[in-house]
């Protein structure tokens, strides 16, 4: 068996630079989830907690349904999540004002704070880095970055949604485990 992956037509066909920027995005992605990852250990959570952590303090409180939702994991493994959140003292759970009876869950100001600064000199180096380029070519790659993060984005959703169907039993049949 070959290790050599074979890219789809659309790719394989592509003039040079472009397979070469869509590799590249690959690239980023993973060097992205690196730097999450160190990042959350340094926290002491993990990187789903991370990314729990980012939705809240960007969005705001919400509902752990709201939160699982906005992440794409289940219900259980965001519940997992925040407690772990709750105990390092960068999330809490409280009453929703408008339903008692409904929890939301909102990021610690402190606690977020704390766990974000971990990324200040990457951002620093990052906007060094945009400085070398002219308004024009920033507003291009926003453009770019915009379409990209848009696919990416339907794409994960779409796993999602095989994923959870995959997991559902046939009409009438039930799935075995052997």
């Amino acid at each position: 068996m070959s290790n050599e992956y074979r890219e789809p037509p659309r790719v394989r066909d592509s003039p040079p630079a472009q397979r070469d920027l869509v590799f590249s995005v690959l690239d980023l992605g993973i060097d992205i989830n690196a730097v999450g990852q160190a990042s959350a250990a340094l926290m002491g959570i993990n990187q789903t907690d991370l990314i729990c952590l980012n939705a809240l303090f960007r969005q705001g409180a919400m509902s752990a349904g709201k939160l699982a939702s906005v992440i794409g994991l289940t219900t259980g493994a965001t519940t997992t999540a925040i407690d772990r959140l709750e105990r390092g003292g960068y999330a809490h759970r409280r009453s929703d004002p408008t339903d008692r009876r409904r929890v939301l869950v909102e990021a610690s100001t402190e606690g977020a704070y704390e766990a974000f600064a971990v990324f200040d000199r990457l951002l620093e180096s990052l906007a060094r880095l945009a400085d070398t380029y002219t308004e024009e070519q920033l507003t291009l790659l926003l453009d770019l970055l915009g379409d990209f993060r848009g696919v990416i984005t339907d794409y994960a959703a779409t796993l999602r949604k095989e994923a959870a169907q995959a997991k559902r039993p046939t009409s009438g049949e039930g799935r075995s485990d052997d």
